[in-house]
């Protein structure tokens, strides 16, 4: 499956934060790229969904659900920013 965007996660995330997160700023803990949530490359096609470093592939965040539970690892992600609105 082609990797998406990190806009394809703003449904999910808008619902876990009640924001559109799609404007989150990061920054890379391993290369120290810096962004936007909707610059990830995101793959969905696993059992979770996977979102990358367009700059050197580290998994920045990796989501889940089971029975209606969300678990939410970022430790890809040094800095992030959280949208004001």
């Amino acid at each position: 499956m082609e990797p998406l965007d990190g806009n394809a996660l703003a449904g999910v995330m808008h619902d876990l934060f009640a924001r559109d997160m799609t404007t989150m700023g990061y920054k890379c803990t391993s290369c120290g790229h810096t962004g936007v949530m909707a610059e990830m490359v995101v793959y969905m096609s696993g059992p979770g969904t996977v979102a990358r470093c367009r700059g050197c592939e580290t998994i920045l965040m990796m989501l889940t659900e089971r029975r209606g539970m969300y678990c939410i690892d970022m430790s890809g992600m040094a800095q992030p920013v959280l949208p004001l609105a």
